[in-house]
Formats: C-alpha cells, sequence, structure tokens
C-alpha cells in the first residue's frame, strides 16, 4: 500500500502539541532525556520498516507517560500520521482508520 494518511489528519498536530510536544518537543526534536526525538536520524532509525500497526500499537501502550491509552485510537492514529507527515512521508487518499488488520499492510519507507 502506497500513501499513509490523507491531509484530513492534520488533526493530529493539535492532539500532538496538546499531549506530546511537552517532552518530544514542537519540533519533534527531544526536550526530555528520555523522551525519542521523532524527526531526523532517530525517526528513520525507529521507524524506517516498521508497519503503521506497530507505531501505532507502541504509541497507544506507551504514551503519555503514566497515561497511557488515555486517548481515544483516532487521536493516536492521528498523532502518528501528523509525525509521519513533519518528516515528509507521503500522503495518501484514504483519512487513515485505526484498523489494525489495514495498519499491518503499511510499510513506513523513509526516504
Amino acid at each position: 500500500m502506497t500513501g499513509l494518511f490523507t491531509e484530513e489528519a492534520k488533526t493530529g498536530e493539535t492532539a500532538y502539541r496538546k499531549v506530546c510536544a511537552s517532552c518530544h518537543g514542537a519540533d519533534l526534536h527531544s526536550t526530555e532525556a528520555e523522551a525519542p526525538e521523532l524527526t531526523d536520524g532517530a525517526f528513520k532509525f525507529g521507524w524506517q520498516g516498521m508497519t503503521r500497526a506497530e507505531r501505532f500499537d507502541t504509541i497507544r501502550n506507551t504514551m503519555p507517560p503514566g497515561r497511557r491509552g488515555s486517548l481515544d485510537d483516532q487521536a493516536y492514529l492521528d498523532i502518528v500520521a501528523y509525525i509521519l507527515r513533519f518528516n515528509k512521508i507521503s500522503v495518501g487518499k484514504q483519512a487513515p482508520q485505526p484498523d489494525i488488520n489495514m495498519l499491518k499492510q503499511i510499510v513506513i519507507s523513509v526516504p
């Protein structure tokens, strides 16, 4: 499958800034020693070859610290879409849905 999200996933940026930016940085460069950067080399190393389901599941089950799973699935998926868009991963034609079987089919390819 090509294309990982539509422009409709811009809501992920709002959720990211509200929930994630305090640790992972507004520019996805970490502000906390324990929080991985979500751009540049760290992004390429940590996301390349992973499926979208793996990234969605990891974030949903671990973030935010002390409140894991506190967002609804669509919010987590929108945050993943924002991180992908920020890192210039291609825009798809379908709005992202929290369907694990569909997300398992989308392998992240970092340019």
